[in-house]
Formats: structure tokens, C-alpha cells, sequence
């Protein structure tokens, strides 16, 4: 388990701690630099990136620490440390873990992983049925009670694959499971300006963290940063006019599902956005 100390060392200078993540923070989400994040590799979905041999170049890059997808932290608890110990700063853990049933092993399974790698935050999301909004409230608030009390959950909110992409039910089942410190929220660059704006009217207190994310869902491909510039200079001002005040996470890069989807390659393309995201926040 990471040391509270080392999880807490400022990376940006000492402003606001929003969820355990301190506000400006840019991280790198380890998905970004995974071949294997949709399991095109491998179907049984296990990643094929040995973080611990890209640690050095991922410390390098200069994030103020990581999104880290779960399937990245070992089950060994010997290991896990030793991949703790390797990395930044785990900040938020990436959790898909599926709340359309009851599973209390796979609660139990996060609740782990949040203590070996020492993350005050944890991303998830609920399922896409309607029927079952009680059902997701009430699961989602048995991780909560697993979790230490510094611990925010922080709903992504996912389009096309959540009922909580309708910011009134956000708003509604958010509010169901627990306040703002224990129940946050995501939102991309590539939400529009007009969905973003019902974001932050409906829960807007809640909203801590961006997936700077320019995904293309038709091609499943991502441009170059370079070439999102503007949107994303336009995004953080607007974001900041909503009273947005978190952490930012470099989502995914492009390269992915290309030849040069391979960690190395996407490690040095997320080094070179996060130039460009720094100085989009910074300003």
C-alpha cells in the first residue's frame, strides 16, 4: 500500500486539494498507454503493459500523478507495492467494476485495490437501465461504506452507456448514494458546450475531475492534441466560467489502435500533450 505521505507530496504547487487530488493537478491515465484497454490484443482483456518496465519514462513525462486503470495494479499485494513504489502518485484508480448485479467480492476486490495503491478517488460507472436505478444507488453506496472516508467516488457520467448521462439523473441517483465529498463527478472535452452547461446546472458541485478526451467514436481514433488546441483552450475557460476548480486526466493519446500503439510510442505522445494541456490550464 502506498504511503499516505507519499501519496499526499504536492505535484503542482501546493493549491486546493479537491478528493484527495490536488486542484491543476494533470495526470496521466495509465488506459491512455495500454494496448490492450478494449481488448483488441487479448480478449480475455488482461493488459499486455509491464508498467513497472515503463516506470522510469512515465516518471519522466512529468504528470503530477495517475489515473491508474485497475487492471494495471497486480492481485500479488507484494507486487502491487512494488508497482506503487515504481510509479507517481496514484491519485484516482479506474474502476470498471459493474454494478448491474450484486457482487459483493467485486466491491470488496476495489476497495483492496484503493488501499494498495493509496488513490483518494476512484472512477466508475453505473449501467444503462433504467429499471435498476435503485439497484445502482444502492450498490454504489455499499463501495462507498467499504471505502476509508477520504475516499470520493466519482461517477463518469458516461454517455451511450449510463443512465447518468442525463444530468437529471445524475443529479438524482448522485444525490441518493451520498454529498459532494463522497460522491463527485467527470466530464471530457469532448462534451458539448450545451451538455456540459446541463452538467453543471444539475450537479455542478460535484464535477472535480476532466477526461481531456477527444476519442472519435466513428473511427476509434484520436488526433493529435496539436490539432485540438483551440477546443480544448476553449473548453478549460468555459469549464472555469461554471466555477470548475479540479483535476485534469490525459485520457486517451493519439496512436491508439495504430502501429504506434505500443507504451513506449503513446508514453512520448502523452509527454507531448501534456505540454499542450499544461499550458492550457495554466493560463
Amino acid at each position: 500500500m502506498a504511503d499516505p505521505a507519499h501519496r499526499d507530496d504536492a505535484g503542482c504547487g501546493g493549491g486546493r486539494v479537491v478528493t484527495g487530488v490536488e486542484a491543476g493537478s494533470v495526470l496521466l491515465g495509465t488506459v491512455a498507454i495500454e494496448p490492450n484497454r478494449w481488448s483488441t490484443v487479448d480478449a480475455s482483456g488482461a493488459p499486455v503493459t509491464d508498467l513497472v518496465e515503463h516506470s522510469a519514462a512515465i516518471s519522466s513525462a512529468g504528470f503530477d500523478g495517475l489515473e491508474l486503470w485497475e487492471r494495471h495494479l497486480p492481485d500479488d499485494p507484494d507486487q502491487a507495492a512494488a508497482l506503487i513504489r515504481a510509479l507517481p502518485p496514484v491519485r484516482i484508480l479506474n474502476s470498471y467494476v459493474s454494478f448491474d448485479v450484486s457482487d459483493d467480492a467485486a466491491l470488496e476486490a476495489v476497495a483492496t485495490r484503493v488501499r494498495r495503491c493509496g488513490a483518494t478517488a476512484v472512477k466508475f460507472n453505473v449501467g444503462a437501465d433504467p429499471t435498476s436505478e435503485p439497484d445502482y444507488v444502492r450498490r454504489v453506496t455499499a463501495l462507498v461504506d467499504l471505502l476509508a472516508d477520504d475516499v470520493t467516488l466519482l461517477c463518469e457520467c458516461h454517455e451511450h452507456i449510463s443512465i447518468t448521462e442525463d444530468p437529471a439523473v445524475a443529479a438524482r441517483v448522485l444525490g441518493r448514494i451520498g454529498p459532494p465529498e463522497r460522491i463527485g463527478a467527470i466530464v471530457h472535452t469532448h462534451e458539448s458546450v450545451e451538455h456540459l452547461r446541463r452538467r453543471f446546472d444539475a450537479y455542478g458541485d460535484r464535477i472535480v475531475a476532466v477526461h481531456v478526451n477527444y476519442l472519435d467514436m466513428t473511427t476509434m481514433s484520436v488526433p493529435p492534441l496539436s490539432q485540438r488546441v483551440d477546443d480544448l483552450g476553449i473548453k478549460v475557460e468555459l469549464l472555469r466560467s461554471f466555477g470548475f476548480d479540479g483535476s485534469w486526466t490525459l485520457e486517451f493519446v493519439d496512436g491508439i489502435l495504430t502501429e504506434r500503439d505500443r507504451p513506449d510510442a503513446l508514453i512520448g505522445q502523452a509527454s507531448v500533450d501534456l505540454a499542450l494541456l499544461r499550458a492550457a490550464v495554466s493560463r
